[in-house]
């Protein structure tokens, strides 16, 4: 943990003061008419001590205003040493160091010093969640690792009425929620780390997690997760072009998205292009990180389905194809190769995908299981991804629904054609 230390980061500046005043170290002289002179030494902490076997190091940076070399030492060589200005960070622990000046061209001595926390590297703990268990007399073995190398994990139970650990060996004693800690204690490196995984045993239920309550406009859920919708076709540009209309209800219960367009003669035979979809962000976001994982997002422990409700328009579901795309973007970002080796990769997240089959047009409470219907849709040229490893090791930070095909109504007159895709989410959407 940082101490009050790490978190004050000016630069030391000391003043090489005059012979009469009292108490003020770094330096001396204004006795014989030497200059003050101060030293501007640089925050030089921030970083972690290295690995095992490696050695992190910093430069240090410090200016005298006598324009002449500034000299480092530490003070507290078991924790980090100097060698010319190269800091090396020995193991966790405060760190201090002293820049000099000698004086000279008529500037007196100064010094100034630097103290700081060296931190421990953040260790962690790998626990995923075996799901919901049969309360029977076969034992559970434990899994777990951790990103310090060579470190052992232990498993302690909580809720010994429900389950007891010994070793790595869970025993069921009850129908219940059963509470385990994953732990690694850390060392002169490592920060300690763990885990807790929550499993149902028996008839328990895994507790309900909500994406979403309702929205609380076009553009926001009543959590605070971004709102989107779009839609498009090559007949129109390839944009909604003021077809698209959303529409909430004032106590923000559901969201309604409709695309109608409608070609002025039957179509011909040729290709037609087009897109339809709705989606929806995790709680307080309302865009994917740049670069990186998205480390915000509902985080699955031992939750086993998605639930929501949903209404499609009449003509979509009596349409050939009346199917949904459910979709789940996780915080897992990769840079995914371009087919073309000559191209540039691009930014994906790992993405989850289950087909669902409407029952009714009108709203209809619907459930998918997380291991059994949904499949992995986007890889990011990642190989062997597995979808529940993926849903314990990063968060859901976007749930979409897009059309698996574009609604033909049947001709006009026998002269125009209308397509219609019309999609309603009610309620929450929630895990569980």
């Amino acid at each position: 943990m940082w101490s009050h230390t790490t978190n004050f980061k000016p630069r030391a500046v000391a003043l090489a003061c005059a012979a009469v005043l009292a108490g003020c170290g770094g330096g001396s002289g204004g006795s014989d008419g030497a200059l003050v002179q101060a030293i501007d030494f640089q925050y030089p902490g921030g970083m972690t001590v290295g690995a095992p076997g490696t050695v992190a190091t910093t430069k240090l940076v410090a200016t005298a205003t006598g324009g002449g070399p500034v000299t480092f030492s530490t003070n507290t060589p078991d924790a980090c040493t100097v060698s010319g200005d190269t800091l090396s960070l020995v193991k966790a622990g405060e760190c201090s160091v002293t820049a000099s000046q000698a004086g000279g061209n008529g500037y007196a001595p100064a010094t100034a010093r630097q103290l700081f926390v060296i931190p421990k590297i953040p260790q962690l703990v790998m626990f995923r969640n075996p799901g919901s268990q049969p309360l029977d007399s076969t034992p559970l073995q434990l899994v777990a690792s951790t990103s310090a190398a060579g470190k052992t994990v232990t498993f302690e139970s909580s809720t010994p009425s429900v389950c007891t650990v010994s070793g790595n060996a869970l025993t069921k004693v009850s129908n219940g929620i059963c509470t385990v800690t994953a732990r690694q204690e850390g060392d002169d490196f490592y920060a300690p780390g763990s885990a807790v995984k929550n499993i149902p045993i028996g008839t328990a239920t895994a507790p309900a997690l909500t994406f979403l309550s309702g929205y609380k406009d076009a553009s926001h859920t009543k959590e605070g997760g971004g709102v989107g919708q779009n839609a498009l076709t090559s007949e129109n540009g390839w944009w909604c072009n003021g077809l698209c209309v959303t529409t909430v209800p004032a106590d923000g219960s559901s969201l309604t998205f409709d695309f109608t367009f409608t070609l002025p003669k039957a179509p011909d035979g040729r290709w037609i292009g087009w897109d339809f979809q709705t989606w929806a962000f995790a709680p307080g976001l309302t865009e994917l990180a740049k670069g990186a994982n998205t480390t915000a997002g509902l985080r699955i422990d031992s939750q086993a389905a998605m639930t929501f409700n949903l209404a499609q328009n009449p003509e979509w579901f009596a349409s050939s194809d009346n199917k949904v795309k459910v979709q789940l973007i996780l915080g897992h970002f990769a840079l995914k190769p371009d087919s073309d080796p000559t191209k540039p990769a691009t930014e994906c997240n790992v993405t989850l995908q289950a087909m669902l089959t409407p029952t009714s047009a009108a709203a209809t409470d619907y459930s998918l299981n997380l291991k059994d219907k949904f499949t992995i849709s986007e890889a990011c040229g990642l190989k062997d991804l597995d979808v529940w490893n993926e849903l314990q090791d990063y968060p859901i930070a976007k749930v979409d629904f897009l059309a698996n095909s574009m609604n033909f109504s049947a001709p006009m007159q026998g002269t125009t054609t209308t397509f219609r895709n019309r999609i309603t989410l009610s309620g929450p959407i929630t895990f569980q």
